[in-house]
């Protein structure tokens, strides 16, 4: 008897011992080990900031879905396993035990759950019954699944006594402006953060902090109310409104689509910009990206990395570098010859469309003169063109922002004898759309070049607005001289070249450009392929938007493919269209604001 009783006082103290090292020493361990079985870490996904037009359309949001993954816990979950198991072949579950060994059990399981899903997701069964029974933790099997299909597969796991496989918030970010305004607006990746356009621009403001919880399920995959851990709430995104008008917008890209098959054009962009801000209110290319066409889709946004020659569209910059540098003045006779002169040190003839005799500055501008244009360049001479062409933004980025944006090129280094007489009328000068557009912008407005503007304002979660304040970049040129190429500009439309871009009722000025195509392959220009263009603003006694057309090699009759018949009427449509948009938004918003201060 005191031999039994050493005994059980021995074992006695040896599961004491036990109990107080599991109790005290392991006890941390081993609930972070029963918490990693049953507990969850739930991310409460933050919503990405909206990104709107300046008129508050939704452009990029972010919509409620949910996700349905795997769980192994719960799948490895023997006795519960086999509980299901049993209801689902109506029979006892200590019978079920007898006829299966574990292993068995749960291969006839995941076979039956992988039944149940290949019926509601795009996964074939094999494929489903491989991921029931990875070692993975979880495995994502369907992503961006509706609230209301959610609700109804929830139903279904029930009746069909799945377990292991859960759905869970998340979102997923919607276009509705699709293709129209791809290439500006940008994308997202499987992370939610931007990959190009305004989302890449401001993915830092337009991200939110997601939030967090902990909860805790049953052996079942029941959730434990009673034990669900403190919530983290998420910090939302900032909501972004970008420059661009959508209506606007509609009507530009219809006109640049129509311009662009009517005329067989390898490329067409059309770009309108406020004069005063810099703001980008349209902007539309083809080719462009078309989800629908892949034989025609481009992730090249035209509007900011699209370079051309921008012909005679550039002879502003000379005249301006002219003018300012009092090498002439606006009544200064130059001689423009019979259409052809040549010098020594020329080693390309230069011609014009016609014999233009004498000229004044102006009317070097007014009719599109090459031979005036040189004879100009020349008393200003090669750092004072380069001056000019760099104060007007040429050879830089517009400060846009946006992601694969080209700064265009102009020739710093040495000038050979082409260059001299090639440049001032606008070749060997390598731009963008945009580019031009801010030029004619700068003498639109009295001469000050603006930074290109996509974003208007940002709207915080707390509702709070900041408007992003206009950039001014530098003078151009001077007051004086923007005023004198306003009405040299309105006389080429009056006058001149670009009598087709003439808008009744509305004061329009601008220049036409036509300039021979270049093939880089072949290494030289090709005969009758032109690129044709019209950049200008409107209306001259008060400006409020520039706008640029450029055609790329058109189709038609050589003497067609001129600027002046191309380019020119689609600007005048788009100025037309653009200013009756413009007035007829005021118009309502003044309305509006009336209302507001009678209530």
């Amino acid at each position: 008897m005191l031999v039994l009783l050493f005994v059980l006082l021995a074992g006695f103290g040896v599961l004491t011992w036990r109990l107080a090292v599991v109790q005290m020493k392991e006890a941390p361990r081993l609930a972070e080990l029963a918490a990693k079985k049953y507990q969850r870490h739930i991310v409460l996904p933050a919503r990405r900031g909206t990104i709107r037009d300046v008129n508050d359309e939704f452009l990029a949001f972010d919509e409620s879905v949910n996700e349905l993954y795997t769980d192994r816990t719960h799948l490895r979950e023997i006795i519960t396993v086999r509980h299901h198991l049993a209801a689902i072949r109506g029979v006892k579950a200590a019978d079920l035990r007898a006829q299966l060994g574990e292993a068995e059990t749960l291969a006839a399981y995941y076979g039956h759950v992988a039944r149940v899903l290949a019926a509601i997701v795009p996964t074939p069964e094999a494929e489903l019954r491989k991921m029931l029974a990875s070692d993975k933790p979880e495995i994502v099997l369907a992503r961006k699944v509706p609230d209301e299909t959610a609700r109804q597969w929830e139903l279904l796991f029930k009746a069909e006594h799945v377990i292991g496989v859960h759905l869970r918030p998340a979102v997923e970010r919607s276009f509705p402006a699709e293709d129209r305004l791809a290439l500006f607006i940008g994308d997202t990746d499987s992370a939610n953060h931007g990959r190009w356009g305004v989302e890449k621009l401001m993915d830092g403001m337009l991200s939110g902090v997601p939030g967090e919880q902990f909860i805790e399920r049953d052996r079942a995959g029941h959730e434990l109310p009673a034990y669900r851990g403190q919530v983290v709430e998420p910090r939302h995104g900032h909501d972004i409104h970008i420059t661009i008008d959508m209506q606007l917008q509609d009507i530009v890209e219809s006109i640049c689509d129509r311009a662009f098959l009517s005329h067989g054009a390898k490329r067409a962009i059309i770009a309108v910009t406020d004069v005063h801000t810099g703001s980008i209110l349209a902007a539309a290319a083809r080719p462009h990206r078309d989800s629908s066409n892949p034989d025609v889709n481009t992730w090249t946004n035209l509007v900011i990395a699209g370079n051309y020659e921008p012909g005679s569209t550039f002879k502003v910059v000379t005249l301006a570098a002219a003018l300012d540098k009092r090498k002439v003045t606006p009544t200064d006779i130059i001689d423009c010859e019979q259409m052809f002169y040549s010098e020594p040190s020329l080693k390309v003839k230069l011609s014009d469309d016609e014999p233009l005799g004498r000229q004044t500055v102006r009317g070097v501008l007014v009719h599109s003169s090459n031979i005036g244009t040189y004879k100009i360049s020349k008393r200003v001479g090669r750092e004072g063109i380069l001056e000019y062409a760099q104060r007007f933004g040429f050879g830089s980025r517009t400060g846009v922002g946006l992601t694969g944006e080209s700064p265009g090129s102009i020739n710093t280094g040495r000038w050979s004898n082409t260059t001299y007489s090639r440049m001032p009328i606008g070749y060997e000068v390598n731009a963008t759309v945009l580019q031009v557009c801010m030029a004619y912008g700068a003498i639109a407005n009295g001469g000050t070049l603006m930074q290109a503007r996509i974003i208007d304002r940002i709207t915080g979660p707390d509702g709070k607005t900041e408007v992003v304040p206009p950039q001014p970049v530098g003078q151009a040129c001077s007051a004086a001289t923007a005023a004198h190429l306003r009405d040299f500009l309105e006389g080429v439309v009056l006058e001149g070249t670009g009598s087709r871009a003439v808008v009744p009722g509305i004061r329009v000025a601008g220049k036409t450009g036509t300039s021979r195509r270049y093939d880089p392959e072949k290494k030289k220009y090709i005969d009758d392929h032109f690129i044709t263009s019209f950049a200008g603003f409107a209306p001259v006694e008060k400006p409020q938007i520039a706008c640029v057309v450029m055609i790329d090699d058109p189709v038609g009759a050589e003497r067609d493919l001129r600027g002046g018949k191309i380019a020119a009427p689609i600007f005048a449509e788009v100025v037309r269209e653009a200013l009756h948009h413009l007035t007829t938004r005021h118009q309502k918003r003044m309305n509006l604001a009336q209302k507001g201060g009678q209530q």
